[in-house]
């Protein structure tokens, strides 16, 4: 009869750690298809900056053609974007080489980490030397310089500082959504 109860009591053990095995298994594929679908976020912003930049390199013959900026402005802004799109592809080359579904999660965790950090470290530099060099620049350029005739530079600045304000918003938007998903998916782990 002790028996019994003992084989009983193997069986259920053994059905209840059979449970437990595919609990574990569905959590990690469901854990993984979540990190898969955040770095879609991730990449979303990688796909605005080429976006940006390809806007910017076809408004240069535009600009060739109106004389709306000046030549050195317009070829520096082009140097700018180039250097920022080949930023991106730096930052973003080791989070797109992850496969979520194979990688273990310290490789993940270390990959996003340094993500994140230099997604940080790029707003840091980036955002100083925008608001210091490039824009005052584009307002001298624009508004002074190459100002038509008899119209008040202020008036043409309006334009401009608007638009700095909607680039600047969807900027940090595009920031902010890559790095809170990054810290999304290292909480996951975590847990």
């Amino acid at each position: 009869m002790e028996d019994m109860n003992f084989e009983e009591l193997r069986q259920q053990f053994s059905i209840l750690k059979e449970q437990l095995n595919r609990q574990e298994i569905v959590s990690d594929h469901l854990l993984r298809e979540t990190m898969k679908a955040k770095r879609n976020r991730i990449n979303s912003t990688k796909r605005m900056c080429y976006i940006s930049v390809l806007i910017v390199l076809v408004m240069m013959p535009m600009n060739y053609l109106t004389h709306t900026w000046g030549m050195a402005f317009s070829i520096v802004t082009c140097i700018i974007m180039l250097l920022c799109a080949v930023a991106t592809y730096y930052v973003h080359r080791p989070v797109d080489n992850l496969n979520f579904m194979t990688d273990d999660f310290a490789t993940v965790a270390r990959v996003m980490a340094k993500f994140k950090k230099q997604y940080d470290m790029w707003l840091y530099f980036s955002t100083p030397a925008i608001l210091v060099l490039w824009l005052p620049w584009a307002c001298y350029d624009l508004a002074w310089k190459h100002a038509p005739e008899g119209s008040n530079p202020w008036m043409m600045l309006i334009p401009l500082l608007v638009g700095a304000v909607i680039g600047a918003a969807i900027g940090f938007y595009y920031h902010f959504k890559a790095v809170n998903a990054a810290k999304d998916i290292l909480a996951q782990i975590e847990e």
